[in-house]
């Protein structure tokens, strides 16, 4: 075990351990080592110096790979604060909490981009990831009012011998640049500069689907689904269906139903419109995945598919549908073991509950290699062309696979999934999923609701309330776009969950006119989804007129987003455009214009 201890320690300085508040802290970290064994070892480590404002913290993989490590934190000296000081922490995509606690533990295990950040009045940070970037944990911790926000690498999880360095890049940022918005630009910049990603500008000369989509809105029609599997209890029941066994089919839209309502928004005036088909395939959204095919029959089958889909496009409308490559149920016809990721131990990789029962987790390689690259061609032949919709791929991290005859670290299995993101590309023309995990970036289109509520402040339509189903973490205040300073302009983005659908009830209460705002504050393009949920329809038009004065934003990088004063919120885009969203109950007067309240101005 000696030899263990020796494997990290010579890269690093002394034994110690005490908190460090020097102004120009950036450049050294303590580094906490946990050995398998239970031992452990708190190390000082001097970052290497990059270039200007630029210092790395490394340890190379054959180091990790003969060290017997649980795991390693990474605390730089610069990601420390007291509780009480200005500044924040921002995290995951865009989380921001500021220093208000004794006591806190905020642990994240899916982290969308790869980056970390902190404010304090001694300095400004981005941390990017840049090895490893699927084997860590963001802990954000608050003990006795000390705040700390670093990476905790969990070596012994990777499962497989770790696969490449594990390096962590700290920027320091000044002036204009030290605060969150510098931090999403230089994030940006690093994805940019290595050719990770691309601007829509440059990628539509390539695509007419994604500009058709940069000026459209999204209606995703849900045409059925079996209830979920509960117990007495009303807990998801675990259980295996058989065609025998399974539970009944409910039907929101028939294919002649759609068809219809895709006519009343065109005589209302909706010229450019994308539309998801949802659960169109055999018994419907999450009925017998991997199996896609027949076209339900109950929905009204494959020819009075094809005729919706030829109905839509002669409107001009883009249509395409929504597959799943992420679970599997025993209820498919194709059932089989062979494709299901594999536990260390050889048991099957289980997911959540669904429609379809008890989930199985597909590997990535296997499921490309035995459906998609068969099923994409036979839904292409149906008619569908434009952004094809696969659920949950860019949701969560990639996971591993121990079957011997297709083993995955995570690194391979993000790989697998991008053959299928460009196989998308080739054959539908885009691609789109949900919440924007950054490994997918390359290839993503549009991302589906990142975030589930804006925040707990007054006016947000929030659920600070505790009996809400998903509360604020109490370490977290406030969401901020983030993730949108990021990718506005690289990826077509809708914000949050509980905006979607945000005109169906009309124009009369608050709540459509704050969530009308978030959709302008973080350069959201409209969205609809549902089955009952779309009765209102016709009032998708009022998101589409709402959506006609700020679609050319969609094209433009997003390059500072801040509160003016409270409750008063500006976003500024790389072509010099403002957004001023007033979330109060009076008027602001902003360079000279009123803001009325519960309004935005737009500053070209």
């Amino acid at each position: 075990m000696y030899f263990a201890k020796c494997t990290l320690t010579f890269l690093l300085l002394t034994m110690a351990a005490s908190i460090t508040w020097a102004e120009d802290c950036i450049k050294h970290a303590s580094v906490f080592v946990k050995y398998a064994d239970g031992r452990s070892e708190n190390m000082r480590a001097e970052l290497k110096e990059l270039s200007a404002n630029v210092w790395r913290f490394s340890i190379p993989k054959e180091k990790l790979a003969n060290a017997n490590i649980d795991y390693i934190d990474v605390i730089s000296d610069a990601a420390v604060a007291r509780k009480g000081e200005d500044g924040y922490f921002v995290a995951k995509d865009n989380y921001l909490g500021r220093f208000r606690l004794d006591s806190g533990t905020l642990i994240l295990r899916r982290n969308p981009i790869k980056m970390f950040g902190m404010k304090n009045p001694r300095s400004t940070f981005a941390a990017i990831v840049k090895g490893l970037q699927h084997e860590y944990e963001t802990r954000i911790i608050a003990e006795n009012g000390v705040y700390k926000i670093y990476p905790r690498f969990l070596i012994k999880d990777i499962e497989f011998p770790p696969y490449e360095d594990l390096i962590v890049d700290f920027y320091k940022l000044e002036g204009d640049d030290a605060n969150y918005s510098g931090m999403g630009r230089a994030y940006r910049d690093w994805q940019l500069k290595r050719g990770e990603v691309r601007p829509i500008k440059e990628r539509i000369k390539e695509s007419p689907s994604l500009k058709y989509m940069a000026g459209s809105i999204l209606v995703r029609f849900q045409h059925g689904s079996k209830p979920i599997p509960l117990d007495k209890n009303g807990k998801k029941l675990k259980a295996d269906y058989s065609p025998e066994t399974e539970l009944p089919l409910r039907v929101y839209w028939t294919f002649k139903s759609e068809k219809a309502a895709l006519k009343k928004l065109h005589d209302l005036g909706i010229k450019e419109l994308s539309v998801h088909d949802v659960g169109w395939n055999i018994r419907g959204h999450d009925g017998r995945y991997p199996q896609l095919f027949p076209v339900e029959p109950a929905i009204g089958g494959e020819k009075e598919l094809r005729e919706l889909i030829k109905f839509a496009q002669s409107l001009g409308y883009q249509i395409n549908c929504h597959t799943n490559q992420s679970d599997s149920y025993k209820i498919a016809d194709c059932w089989s073991e062979d494709f299901v990721a594999k536990r260390p131990d050889g048991q099957l990789t289980k997911g959540g509950v669904w429609s379809g029962g008890q989930s199985y987790t597909p590997c990535a390689r296997a499921v490309y290699e035995s459906f998609v690259v068969k099923d994409y061609p036979k839904i292409r032949d149906l008619g569908y062309f434009g952004m094809h919709h696969v659920d949950v791929i860019s949701a969560t991290e990639p996971r591993t696979c121990h079957d011997p005859k297709h083993p995955l670290n995570r690194k391979e299995w993000a790989r697998w999934q991008l053959k299928a993101t460009k196989l998308a590309h080739e054959i539908f023309g885009g691609f789109s999923s949900e919440c924007g995990m950054d490994h997918i970036a390359r290839d993503l289109d549009f991302a589906l609701y990142l975030n589930r509520y804006r925040g707990n402040k007054p006016g947000k339509d929030a659920p600070s309330n505790p009996k809400s189903k998903r509360p604020m973490h109490a370490m977290v205040d406030e969401y901020v776009p983030l993730w949108q300073i990021i990718y506005h302009g690289i990826i077509l983005s809708n914000a949050f969950y509980n905006d979607i659908n945000y005109s169906l009830n009309g124009t009369d209460s608050d709540i459509y006119k704050t969530r009308r705002l978030r959709i302008v504050e973080f350069g959201s393009i409209p969205a609809f989804y549902g089955g009952t949920k779309l009765s209102n329809i016709h009032n998708v038009k009022i998101a589409y007129d709402d959506f006609q004065p700020l679609k050319h934003l969609q094209f433009e990088f997003m390059q500072e987003h801040k509160e003016i004063v409270p409750e008063i919120f500006m976003t500024r885009y790389s072509d010099g455009s403002q957004t001023i969203c007033n979330y109060t109950d009076k008027p602001f007067e902003y360079s000279g214009r009123v803001v009325p309240a519960l309004d935005y101005i737009l500053i070209k």
